[in-house]
């Protein structure tokens, strides 16, 4: 256990599984009840509403994120210069995306989003910029491997949520903008916690810190995971976007109930990803501990999401209907074909992060263009004739591919063979028993 430091790594993973359990169950909550009361087509405008600051974030956040953690892990810069060079380059990237959201919200309403109003999207624009700084420092925490603050910001933001759309349903009103309202402020309670407990973290001045080498090392680094990042979003929504410009927004309230309970199952190599890739570019010194831990790491987590896959397979119809009702039971059979897809993902998302902690996330990018294009090509093809479950099948042969081709890159990195990685060996059992009867 020791050789590969499985026992901090466990505790971490553990705590920020468990944060992710209780934010998922409160966002659950919070999608029951935006489900049941606003029904399909209002929860189909909410979800695609949201996708307008969801994509203005993907696309515009430079990596910025990701650069945080890889120089704060690998303690190439310190806190004052990540945060300096942070708030320099939000203030171009939220200002360039206000302006975007708004050619797109007054120009291309009726083609982007059809059938959603647009005061609902002019809100959901106001998430945008507190969303993306959000982002930017949150990921200090991570950066410095300082899972306490990080996981209690992580259950802010549903917990705000999720009580201020309780209140609206209570009070009985039943805008769709109110609750996109209760989105924003959601937000910017999550953004002044985040500042108070950075703030004793900022080291104090002792000299300029801000040279324009730090911007440049950060954006060097950022826009190679920005790229993967774009495409992975594209991945992920692009079901959401072709089905809803195909089907409607009916359809795609039904559709993203079956989304939400099959991505539920990536909290497992979230929480894991969330640890394991400051950790890994800890490790840049150390390959020998570094290519036994990821493998080890990942055929777990693979193992972990198909038993849980297994378990939402079985139970999912019981699950549809008893918390969204019967008007949704047409989402159960994407969510048996999605699930395949999931658990796909998360080994690939593993195999992504160390490929990221060796500063070459250049390739995850490479990756994610090739796949992106099969599940574009797959659902413009598989949605007219057969609808949601052609949606589902497209983005799970997409995850298929993704998983194939990390196990072909990691591969190339580490030496270790591509079923090291998926497939349990018997020592990972003695493994596993130690570090039970450790803690």
């Amino acid at each position: 256990m020791k050789d590969i430091g499985l026992r901090k790594l466990t505790f971490n993973i553990g705590a920020t599984f468990f944060r992710q359990i209780i934010a998922a169950l409160l966002n659950l909550m919070t999608v029951v009840f935006i489900a049941r009361v606003y029904g399909p087509e209002g929860n189909g405008a909410f979800a695609i509403a949201l996708l307008l600051p969801s994509l203005l974030v993907s696309f515009l956040n430079l990596g910025v994120a990701s650069a945080n953690v890889y120089y704060l892990g690998s303690q190439q810069l310190t806190v004052r210069q990540c945060i300096s060079a942070n708030l320099r380059i939000f203030a171009v990237l939220s200002l360039l995306g206000l302006v975007v959201g708004s050619f797109m919200i007054y120009r291309k309403n009726e083609a982007l989003f059809p059938g959603i109003d647009p005061f609902i999207l002019w809100l959901a624009l106001a998430v945008f910029p507190i969303a993306l700084l959000n982002s930017y420092l949150l990921s200090v925490f991570q950066g410095l491997q300082r899972f306490g603050p990080y996981n209690l910001l992580g259950i802010i933001q549903p917990a705000v949520l999720l009580f201020l759309v309780g209140g609206l349903i209570v009070s009985g009103n039943r805008f769709i903008s109110l609750l996109m309202a209760a989105q924003v402020v959601s937000q910017v309670v999550v953004l002044i916690f985040t500042a108070f407990w950075l703030g004793p973290l900022v080291e104090k001045r002792v000299t300029d810190d801000l040279p324009g080498s730090v911007i440049r090392k950060t954006i060097r680094y950022g826009w190679k995971a920005h790229l993967s990042n774009i495409l992975a979003f594209v991945n992920y929504k692009a079901d959401v976007f072709l089905a809803n410009f195909f089907l409607g927004p009916g359809a795609v309230g039904i559709y993203v109930i079956a989304v939400a309970l099959a991505e539920k199952l990536w909290l497992i190599s979230q929480a894991v990803s969330t640890v394991l890739l400051p950790k890994l570019t800890e490790l840049s010194s150390n390959e020998d501990r570094r290519i036994k831990l990821t493998p080890f790491i990942t055929r777990w987590v693979l193992l972990a999401t198909l038993t849980g896959a297994i378990g939402v397979a079985i139970l999912a119809d019981w699950l549809i209907r008893t918390f969204f009702g019967a008007d949704y039971v047409k989402a159960l059979i994407p969510l048996w074909v999605l699930l395949p897809g999931i658990v796909m993902t998360s080994a690939s998302r593993i195999l992504a992060n160390d490929i990221a902690a060796r500063g070459r996330p250049e390739l995850n990018m490479y990756t994610s263009i090739f796949v992106v294009i099969i599940n574009i090509i797959g659902n413009l093809l598989l949605i007219p004739p057969y609808g949601l479950f052609g949606a589902a099948l497209a983005t799970t042969l997409a995850y298929t591919v993704n998983l194939m081709l990390r196990l072909m890159i990691y591969g190339r990195f580490s030496g270790n063979r591509w079923f090291d990685s998926i497939i349990i060996k018997p020592a990972d059992i003695l493994y596993i028993r130690n570090g039970i009867r450790g803690l």
